[in-house]
């Protein structure tokens, strides 16, 4: 008696097929460039199956990538590569003191001046003394100081010399001119304060002439402290 075929019998015969040939049929079927986004159901493309490097800066879309869309941590140092990425690719307020993370920035990667606080120290010693002329001389005078905001504050120790008095006026950027006068034998402390807005990179000095008399100064120094801003009232 023949065998009969019944539904079951094709059923099987025909899921064979498909095991053994179905993945060399879609390979063949499937044309190429016929798979796009529209294809790829979402989250389908994770990291893992990205070869490294195969995304690079120029395959990626302006402002494709934001901070919205990055998981925290994703990127850190080692994913960047050197001068990747720079002020004009990132959005206004994009990174804030919250996504920076704790002790990965330095002074040295500000540039000067962009952080206040910095101060600056300069002086002369006793020896030798110096000598006052009829013109301004430069008692001491400070480093060049980047363009900035600062508080000045000098000192000086004034001799008086010769037979008799001497008279003499001493300035320093806004302070007003101080006039005073020195007995002959005596040591004047002189004092000033002032501030300072510099446009450009400049030197700050502290300035003294005699009037009358063999004035000297001995030791003197400047005190330079850089702030966010000097406000006048």
């Amino acid at each position: 008696m023949a065998e009969r075929i019944t539904p079951s019998l094709v059923i099987s015969i025909l899921a064979l097929i498909v095991a053994v040939g179905g993945v060399s049929y879609a390979a063949v079927k499937i044309p190429k460039n016929s798979v796009g986004t529209k294809q790829l159901r979402k989250g389908a493309v994770k990291t893992a199956k990205l070869k490294k490097g195969a995304v690079t800066t120029a395959k990626l879309k302006g402002d494709s990538i934001t901070a919205a869309k990055l998981k925290n941590g994703s990127v850190g140092a080692s994913e960047l590569q050197d001068g990747s990425v720079d002020s004009a690719k990132l959005g206004d307020d994009s990174v804030d003191s919250a996504k920076v993370r704790d002790g990965s920035l330095n002074r040295g990667d500000f540039a000067p001046g962009q952080i206040t606080g910095d101060a600056w120290y300069a002086a002369r010693e006793t020896v030798p003394l110096l000598d006052l002329t009829t013109d301004f001389t430069a008692v001491v005078t400070t480093p060049v100081l980047p363009a900035g905001s600062y508080v000045l504050a000098a000192r000086a120790n004034v001799l008086g010399g010769g037979a008799g008095n001497s008279t003499l006026i001493c300035s320093m950027k806004n302070d007003a001119a101080q006039n005073f006068t020195v007995g002959s034998t005596a040591v004047f402390p002189l004092s000033m304060a002032a501030t300072a807005v510099l446009a450009e990179p400049s030197a700050v000095q502290l300035n003294c002439l005699k009037s009358t008399g063999s004035p000297q100064i001995a030791q003197a120094h400047i005190i330079v402290t850089q702030v966010n801003r000097v406000t006048e009232s």
